[in-house]
């Protein structure tokens, strides 16, 4: 197998407290100890000239200026585009192959502009023209930005020839839009401890995660909690991530962002994931659960179906369905045989769908093609 010389162009995280996305660090490491040289390129409107960071892992960090704020917003993003656009017009040709982390960021319009020659292809991630439309607060910054931001992934989808899919949703989603598009079947790797960690079935309290992400739906898990604690006054509801107001209740603790080894210790106090998210793909959060071996309580929403097999891999609710989650919380609280059910399937199925060694075949065969353009 050739070594390969690959750019990645990444949302790759740069400060403490954002989401570690831990998916590429995982899959960079593979790479380079599989021989391949991986560069991941970035942006950020925090620095004022082009950064190089050896990461100490064997793969280089580049971290691309431009002008963020007002001028970014004013511009429709077009800071962003440009600024990129032009590094990889000078630099793209070295490469074999360039893959595109998402399409929340208009990283491959960049590479739309240009019209180069070196083969790309765009991973789905979240799908930001869906996930608008359930925002609560249709008035509000973020909202600007997520339309803004469908306008240009609609059109990276429509032009663009390769993806990597994972669910039946984002798959339908591309072939919606581009009925052309050659789309690979590649899942994302996890980290470690999620394997290595067991179950005792011991744990009494609830996990959620996403912190107050208005998509993952806090306030709902929130009054969901509420009325489990009127029937089991110590139930702990856990909520890992970034929660930015203030709320006072003795049975919620907040956990900030954790390490993997943190959301294990956090494991051993729970009987389930409760995921009562309005819109997802394929959230790390279910995997790394499934794999672990925690059971899942999740929405009927986006790409959870594909990685939930209802009353065998997890449990699947309505989405704001209040009532409904309350009930089935409630009922696998008290069923211990259901949770061992659901523990020992979602494991068996989950590891298979994740395992490390598949995917970064995967992975490398189909840039191996492209580099080679047997895809075309």
């Amino acid at each position: 197998m050739n070594s390969l010389k690959i750019l990645w162009i990444a949302p790759y995280p740069l400060k403490t407290g954002v989401h570690p996305a831990p998916w590429l660090s995982s899959l960079a490491e593979e790479l380079v100890t599989a021989g391949h040289s991986l560069t991941i390129l970035t942006a950020s409107p925090r620095i004022t000239e082009l950064e190089h960071i050896d990461t100490g892992h064997g793969y280089d960090l580049l971290i691309l200026p431009y002008k963020g704020g007002i001028k970014h917003l004013l511009s429709a993003f077009r800071t962003q585009v440009s600024a990129m656009a032009g590094y990889l017009k000078t630099h793209a040709a070295k490469y074999d192959v360039i893959h595109v982390h998402g399409t929340e960021s208009q990283y491959a319009s960049s590479l739309l502009q240009q019209h180069l020659k070196t083969p790309y292809i765009i991973s789905i991630q979240g799908i930001i023209s869906r996930y608008k439309k359930e925002l609560p607060q249709k008035f509000s910054k973020k909202y600007l930005y997520w339309t803004l931001s469908s306008l240009y992934e609609r059109n990276e989808v429509r032009h663009s020839p390769y993806f990597f899919c994972r669910t039946d949703w984002d798959q339908h989603f591309v072939r919606s839009i581009n009925h052309d598009a050659r789309i690979t079947l590649c899942w994302e790797m996890l980290r470690p401890e999620f394997f290595d960690w067991r179950p005792t079935f011991t744990g009494k309290d609830i996990l959620f995660m996403g912190g107050d992400n208005p998509i993952k739906a806090l306030n709902l898990g929130l009054r969901v909690f509420n009325r489990l604690t009127r029937r089991h006054p110590e139930m702990k509801l856990h909520v890992v991530g970034s929660v930015n107001y203030h709320f006072d209740h003795p049975n919620v603790i907040l956990h900030g962002s954790l390490d993997a080894a943190g959301i294990c210790r956090v494991y051993s106090e729970c009987f389930c994931l409760y995921h009562p998210s309005l819109i997802d793909n394929s959230p790390n959060s279910v995997c790394e659960a499934q794999v672990a071996g925690l059971p899942v309580v999740a929405t009927r929403v986006g790409g959870v179906p594909s990685l939930i097999q209802d009353e065998q891999t997890g449990l699947l609710v309505a989405k704001n369905d209040e009532e409904g989650h309350y009930q089935t919380l409630e009922r696998l609280f008290w069923d211990i045989d259901l949770q061992r059910c659901l523990s020992h399937n979602s494991r068996e199925i989950a590891r298979r769908r994740h395992d490390r060694h598949t995917i970064v075949e995967q992975t490398v065969d189909t840039y191996q093609k492209l580099a080679s353009y047997e895809l075309a």
